[in-house]
């Protein structure tokens, strides 16, 4: 339930004046060359252009004192320099061609939607993340902009092409995440508990990736974090639902920030906003976190962080499956994740070191009984990659999994405990000037259940033109059976995914085309059988017999397109999925679409950035065909469909400066129309009385305000 105030921490490396600085210069290669179509831009803001076909480029600023000017082009490495501002520059920069620039002509996309400065498929950055209207500076909602995912609001997670929401892992520097989301509550589904702004590279994948991971039939979401700040500052802000602070310190090598916020969303946000759910206590908590960042040599990086976190809440709902017609829902919960990892580049190599551990528990009240819930993973990776001749690199690695997982109700308690072992290995060859490959496989061990497998994954990428390319992914991908399941029944198999991807991309003029058509085949997948009527509760805890005689597949095509060229100051995108799915699983009586599925999705955004007035207006609109559920008066399972879901909706960044401090004033309202949007629906025993499942609330409106103190660099040394 954490509130969206990280939208305004794309500020914190950024200042404030009045004047302006006009940029301009040219870009080339080595030779001279010019280059056409280099991206240009001060880091952290707006501020940016693209070199026309000669080379050269233009860009005025509202920025002081001085500034990171980058520029990046295919193909090249990035160039980056400091600017004093003030008066007019004029520059001559000259891009190096990178050590595996014949490598990097072919990128394998298969699947992936990569989102860092390195990278030429870039998608999505923090700042497009905090300026998705809708998304509440959410990771896990900014995503659902992008095609392949399905709009599921009564559940978190991500929910990938025909994928359930725990097919999805989120890594952190390497490492999985296990609690990224906040504590699940019937019914509300729950925000991510990472402000975009903590990473510097965003990798989302929708199927077939790297042999480096593992543990996710579906998808992986892969975060990198922030290196060193750019300077000392104090960030502070208010809103609606929370007040919140952080101090940075850097040193020349080394920096050290706190964070801290409270939030209470009952007060003004839900009086402002009208509920759909009764809250006898409105989600009230607090979160501390620290980062620490060390420089330990040139090409050497220590990085520790740390993040405590707690919040309580209780709600009625009406629930015709109860004989009074309601039941209560009671959490209080306490998080607590740490991260450290190193970093070290040697000649041709690189070696990386990670190690986390992470602990949740929450304390449930359930109508008149009393429940908990908890678990706790400590995690070490250990990898290295090598360049062995400018046509081949190699990464091999190992990783080593504890966790536990606890469960009580009442008087009644479950528990296990698993040793998680993996390797992996992984080559990518330059085979011609214009065709890649990857190979990789990836073994892992599960104790608990004792079970080996073996997953063998290839990627091809073939250069159609300067600008297109053509890429392939197959893979074989497992994953350990839910914990519910484990609790009862610890001889069950690996769930089994088996992916085919086909991905064409074209790259040109800032603007990105891709479209994509995969298959997907499940097997091994948990069923339960019980002597009861079919029970539609996501919620439930399974009590049947249990094997992994499931099955299913997923089929059909994404298609995504993004323009940040044809209109001045502006850009769109536009997602467009067609998802056809099956599978029999869980407690489902027959092979049929999930009810977290949907045939058709689609959506697109709109950012306008209005320099006069320093106002950015941000608009998207969300489309989902109707979602399957269980209707126990029809004859065929899962035969009913929701209406469509519809959500329009707008924000707005008005940037200005409170006492000569750098200030943003940001507002949201979601789902302007009030569109009143279904999720599903739940039925009395008899079948007569069913109860809609709806989002807490039609529409919302979201204000706040964001200060950022960046006079501090004095003190920098």
């Amino acid at each position: 339930m954490k509130t969206f105030f990280t939208l305004y921490f794309f500020l914190m490396s950024t200042s404030w004046i009045w004047a302006q600085t006009i940029i301009s210069g040219k870009v080339t290669d080595a030779k001279k060359e010019v280059l056409a179509g280099a991206s240009v831009y001060l880091k952290g803001t707006y501020d940016g252009a693209t070199t026309d076909g000669q080379g050269n480029f233009k860009l005025a600023t509202d920025e002081k004192d001085t500034a990171t000017l980058i520029v990046s082009y295919i193909g090249y490495e990035n160039s980056e320099q400091k600017v004093q501002l003030g008066k007019p520059i004029t520059l001559t920069i000259v891009l190096t061609e990178s050590k595996n620039a014949t490598l990097n002509e072919v990128v394998i996309t298969a699947g992936v939607f990569e989102a860092s400065d390195e990278k030429r498929t870039t998608i999505l950055k923090p700042l497009d993340i905090v300026t998705t209207a809708g998304a509440g500076a959410d990771i896990f909602r900014a995503l659902q902009s992008l095609p392949g995912t399905s709009q599921v609001g009564e559940q978190e997670g991500l929910f990938v092409r025909g994928g359930s929401g725990t097919e999805t892992k989120a890594v952190i520097d390497g490492l999985i995440v296990q609690n990224p989301f906040f504590s699940s509550v019937p019914n509300v589904a729950q925000r991510g508990r990472f402000s975009p702004f903590q990473f510097k590279g965003t990798a989302f994948s929708t199927g077939g990736y790297s042999a480096q991971y593992g543990q996710a039939l579906s998808s992986v979401l892969v975060l990198n974090s922030n290196d060193l700040p750019e300077k000392s500052q104090i960030n502070g802000g208010i809103n609606f639902a929370s007040v919140y602070g952080g101090y940075t310190q850097r040193w020349e090598k080394t920096s050290l920030d706190f964070n801290g916020s409270y939030f209470n969303v009952g007060p003004i946000l839900f009086n402002l906003n009208s509920q759909n759910i009764e809250w006898h206590k409105a989600p009230q908590g607090y979160s501390f976190a620290s980062n620490f960042r060390k420089q330990t040599s040139a090409t050497g990086m220590l990085k520790v962080y740390a993040n405590l976190a707690g919040n309580t809440l209780g709600l009625t709902a009406p629930d015709e499956t109860t004989d009074s017609g309601k039941s209560t829902f009671g959490l209080k919960n306490q998080n607590f994740y740490s991260n450290v990892s190193y970093t070290e580049a040697f000649d041709k190599g690189k070696l990386y070191i990670g190690f986390s551990q992470s602990f949740n528990k929450d304390d449930l009240r359930l109508d008149t009984a009393d429940a908990s819930r908890g678990d706790s993973r400590t995690q070490g990776r250990i990898m290295f990659t090598r360049d062995f001749t400018n046509d081949v690199a190699v990464s091999v690695g190992t990783e080593l999994h504890t966790y536990e997982y606890k469960n009580q109700f009442d008087e009644y308690k479950t528990s296990f405990r698993d040793v998680y072992w993996a390797n992996f290995l992984e080559t990518d060859v330059h085979i011609t000037h214009k065709l890649v490959g990857r190979a990789g496989i990836r073994n892992e061990y599960s104790q608990v259940i004792h079970r080996w497998n073996v997953a063998p994954r290839l990627s091809l990428a073939y250069k159609t033109s300067d600008y297109s390319q053509i890429s392939l992914a197959y893979g074989q991908f497992y994953q350990n059976p839910n914990q519910l399941y484990l609790y009862i029944n610890k001889k069950l198999d690996f769930e089994k995914a088996e992916h085919f991807i086909l991905n064409y991309q074209r790259i040109r003029n800032d603007r990105t085309f891709r479209v994509e058509a995969y298959y997907k085949s499940y097997s091994q997948l948990v069923r339960e059988f019980v002597d009861e009527p079919f029970d539609a509760n996501a919620f439930r805890f399974p009590y049947g017999i249990t094997d992994n005689s499931g099955g299913g597949y997923a089929q059909g095509f994404d298609v995504f397109f993004r323009d940040r060229k044809t209109f001045k100051n502006s850009e769109y995108w536009i997602s467009y999925s067609y998802l056809d799915t099956k599978r029999l699983f869980a407690n489902y009586l027959a092979k049929v679409m999930p009810s977290f599925a949907s045939t058709h999705n689609f959506s697109v955004l709109y950012k306008r950035y209005f320099s006069k007035i320093n106002l950015q207006a941000n608009a998207s609109y969300t489309y989902s065909s109707g979602r399957p559920y269980y209707n126990p008066n029809e004859q065929e399972f899962m035969s009913a469909h929701t209406p469509a879901y519809h959500n329009l909706s707008m924000s707005f960044n008005y940037l200005t400066s409170i006492g000569g401090n750098f200030t943003v004033i940001y507002a949201e309202v979601s789902n302007v129309l009030g569109t009143q949007n279904v999720f599903g629906y739940r039925y009395s025993a008899d079948g007569k009385n069913r109860i809609p499942t709806s989002p807490p609330t039609y529409r919302s409106v979201f204000l706040g305000v964001n200060i950022t103190i960046d006079k501090l660099k004095k003190s920098n040394s």
